[in-house]
């Protein structure tokens, strides 16, 4: 019962997160538009592999050296705390403005092969570092040590599967006419809950022992 409850919040940190525009939205939609859904799907399964690696070298790698040496994960959780603190700010600011396009330049996708969609949605995790920080932060508040290693798997295959089907969703989206404007009512609102919850999660982090 503790383990599907700590699962559960796992993931819903997570999806808040994983749903909120950025990056990944801005190369999906560029994607989309450009090249048609089937590369955007190519995209959105890139993206799902960066997760999966962030993911498990999160859970295994970080969670292992804080376990060996108290003073890393003292580190990390101060580091991940005003990191997130950071993030909150950034995603209530820019609720606070006024709508504007959020895909810009960043948005449109250079010249690639078949499974340069692959390759651009994984890459585009993997060098971002802002995912990596976060992924130590989410697993240093809700995997401790003592939690069983199956839990972590578990929890990073979740949260794959949620990455895999919501950038899927989005690719799928993003290929009909007209989402530009229903993005943009909801975009708000996302950044601001986004917002609240990664404050909460930072002044968790920076709180605990």
């Amino acid at each position: 019962m503790v383990a599907a409850s700590l699962l559960a919040a796992f993931w819903a940190a997570f999806a808040l997160a994983l749903i909120s525009p950025g990056p990944n939205f801005a190369v999906l939609l560029g994607t989309a538009l450009q090249r048609g859904r089937a590369a955007a799907v190519k995209v959105a399964f890139g993206m799902a592999i960066g997760e999966a690696v962030w993911g498990f070298a999160a859970v295994f790698g970080v969670a292992l050296l804080a376990a060996r040496h108290p003073w890393i994960g003292t580190g990390l959780r101060v580091g991940g705390g005003m990191f997130l603190l950071y993030l909150a700010f950034l995603s209530i600011r820019a609720a606070l403005r006024r709508n504007e396009t959020d895909a810009g330049p960043a948005a449109a996708p250079s010249p690639a092969t078949a499974g340069g969609g692959v390759a651009r949605g994984f890459g585009l995790m993997l060098l971002n570092p802002k995912a990596g920080v976060f992924w130590v932060s989410l697993t240093s508040v809700f995997l401790t040590p003592e939690t069983p290693a199956s839990i972590g798997v578990i929890a990073v295959a979740g949260a794959v599967l949620l990455s895999l089907g919501w950038h899927t969703m989005l690719a799928v989206a993003l290929s009909a006419d007209a989402v530009t404007a229903a993005y943009r009512r909801l975009r708000r609102g996302l950044e601001a809950t986004l917002g609240v919850v990664l404050a909460g999660l930072g002044l968790r982090l920076l709180v605990s022992n």
